[in-house]
């Protein structure tokens, strides 16, 4: 479980205080001290997401006031958005608000490293805040494989290798045509067949 004291204490105040600053700017006034603090109603949740897919995480806060919510990319300690405006610089990101309770943040066209913890704050005192975490799987792709043309003699020996990336990292596995069974040679001679 990542809790907010895992962050460094200057980037959550930072937002707190730009969330702050925003409130104050658009509605002319600090947030007050109401009888009902703001309440996060369900929590963030967490997502496993391919490479090159959209994804948001939903953030659902009731008794906001003229409090602010604020995106923050915690790994990073990156600030996303504060309210519906944002503040990274990515074209890929967005925001949404149903102007009752629920903001969004949305990833289009996912990368590997959108993967992470992505928190949504409330500007109170102490800030409230939940956190969700994205996975990014990338399909598994061969990168260097030197089968092709290799020869051997009937009886020798050959050495082939093959390569791959992804996320999670994929597991290699050789066959022959028609599922005939590979022998493999070890040194000492022995024979095994896989």
């Amino acid at each position: 479980m990542i809790s907010r004291h895992m962050l460094s204490p200057s980037s959550t105040k930072a937002a707190w205080w730009l969330a702050t600053f925003f409130s104050v700017f658009v509605t002319g006034e600090m947030p007050k001290q109401v009888d009902q603090e703001p309440e996060f109603l369900q929590a963030l949740e967490n997502h496993t997401v391919t490479q090159g897919r959209d994804v948001h995480f939903t953030c659902v806060v009731n008794h906001l006031y003229n409090y602010r919510v604020a995106w923050i990319k915690s790994d990073s300690k990156a600030i996303l958005a504060i309210h519906t405006n944002m503040v990274a610089l990515n074209p890929r990101l967005s925001v949404t608000y149903n102007n009752h309770n629920t903001w969004k943040l949305h990833v289009s066209n996912v990368q590997a490293n959108d993967s992470g913890t992505y928190m949504c704050q409330v500007n109170t005192d102490p800030m409230k805040s939940q956190m969700g975490h994205l996975s990014v799987v990338i399909p598994p792709d061969i990168v260097d494989s030197v089968t092709e043309g290799s020869s051997a003699q009937e009886g020798g020996s050959i050495r082939l290798t093959c390569t791959a990336t992804g996320v999670p990292p994929p597991t290699v596995m050789w066959r022959r045509e028609h599922n005939r069974p590979i022998v493999f040679r070890h040194d000492g001679g022995r024979e095994r067949k896989g």
